[in-house]
């Protein structure tokens, strides 16, 4: 029998997937923590609405272990990191050791102000926020729902003010793919420093979603027309800043990205495990 050997490699240098807590504002249809035909609401046997805390991050991420990891993402596969309430001492704590924070949100939690402050401490190194944002005024709240669009941007103004770097995430769906392009645009008058088209895979066999407004009302997801991904694509390799990121080819030989990158995965319970899909997410394991 071959000696099991572990995943990760204290001698490498690590990266570390973090998921500060279970909660969020947002009632996403396709994301584990929803119902998706209850009107969106939380999934209660899933969330227990907890966090991480500074203390507990300072008892196990020791300076020690800090001096061997170059990158942290705190991106929840249930919440938020910015419903977590010390996410800026958290992130002050990492960046203290020259740790680069990259925190995904959906941008609607939390004032202008404390997204300044946040901008102000990710300039110290190259931290940046990934803001998830998935259409315009009118088609963002579709599928972020309970989000208000125009919060959001105010939260991202007060961030990008600040001088910090910041990405757009948009992820395409037949409802909002007419909107890639002003958004591209918007995001570059903005100083967002990269625009990325994201392209799900929770739309399963059926190839569409259905699910329940929070007001009873039913609406269905179905997938951006796969000529605008060749587009982006192209627009990519003219430099125009839009990247597309789609499923990779299988090639049939599995390699584990999280052993090649040494990059364990926390959620919020202190559960540690190789990624997302082993941890906390039974619903990519239906897949």
């Amino acid at each position: 029998m071959g000696e099991n050997l572990p995943i990760f490699d204290l001698r490498r240098p690590l990266k570390f997937h973090l998921e500060l807590t279970d909660k969020c504002n947002a009632a996403c249809p396709m994301c584990g923590r929803t119902q998706q035909m209850n009107r969106c609401l939380p999934d209660m046997s899933k969330v227990r609405n907890i966090e991480l805390d500074l203390a507990l991050i300072k008892r196990n991420f020791t300076p020690e272990l800090c001096s061997k990891i170059s990158e942290i993402d705190l991106c929840g596969g249930l919440g938020d990191p910015a419903a977590a309430r010390e996410c800026i001492e958290i992130c002050d704590y990492f960046i203290g050791f020259d740790i680069k924070v990259v925190l995904s949100s959906n941008g609607g939690l939390r004032s202008a102000s404390w997204w300044r402050s946040l901008g102000e401490l990710f300039t110290e190194n190259d931290s940046l926020v990934e803001f998830h944002i998935d259409g315009l005024k009118d088609t963002n709240h579709l599928y972020r729902v309970n989000t208000r669009f125009g919060k959001i941007m105010e939260n991202a103004t007060a961030y990008l003010a600040s001088g910090a770097a910041a990405e757009w995430h948009f992820i395409a769906f037949r409802h909002n793919e007419h909107q890639i392009a002003d958004a591209l645009e918007i995001s570059r008058k903005m100083g967002f420093s990269r625009f990325r088209v994201i392209h799900t895979i929770r739309f399963g066999k059926e190839n569409r979603f259905c699910y329940e407004m929070p007001d009873g009302s039913l609406r269905e997801l179905n997938p951006a027309d796969p000529s605008l991904v060749r587009a982006t694509n192209t627009a990519e390799s003219e430099g125009t800043g839009a990247q597309a990121r789609t499923p990779q080819a299988t090639s049939g030989a599995v390699q584990c990205k999280s052993a090649r990158q040494n990059r364990p995965y926390i959620v919020a319970t202190g559960a540690v495990s190789a990624c997302c899909w082993i941890e906390g997410s039974e619903d990519e394991r239906q897949m």
